[in-house]
């Protein structure tokens, strides 16, 4: 279930990637429910990347809102990054 005081969260990244384990489990310990899609396992996920990467795999890619529109895409966020978007 959506947080109403959060847009919704997806997270484009890898189970091997240390940023997409790092952003993972910071948004976790916030408390701040998203969605994970594994770019290296799921067809769809790996086309979204790279289109808004310009061809390859930036991860962690975190999309906020609409995945299809998104109002923020941050890419290898560090944490103090990702509290700025999750606290605007």
């Amino acid at each position: 279930m959506p947080d109403p005081g959060h847009p919704s969260i997806l997270v484009l990244g890898r189970d091997t990637c240390e940023d997409t384990t790092r952003s993972r489990e910071h948004l976790e310990a916030r408390g701040i429910p998203f969605e994970y899609r594994k770019v290296d396992e799921d067809p769809e996920a790996d086309a979204q990347i790279r289109r808004l990467n310009e061809g390859g795999w930036v991860t962690p890619t975190i999309l906020f809102g609409d995945p299809a529109f998104p109002i923020l895409i941050l890419r290898e966020p560090t944490n103090d990054e990702l509290d700025a978007a999750l606290d605007a």
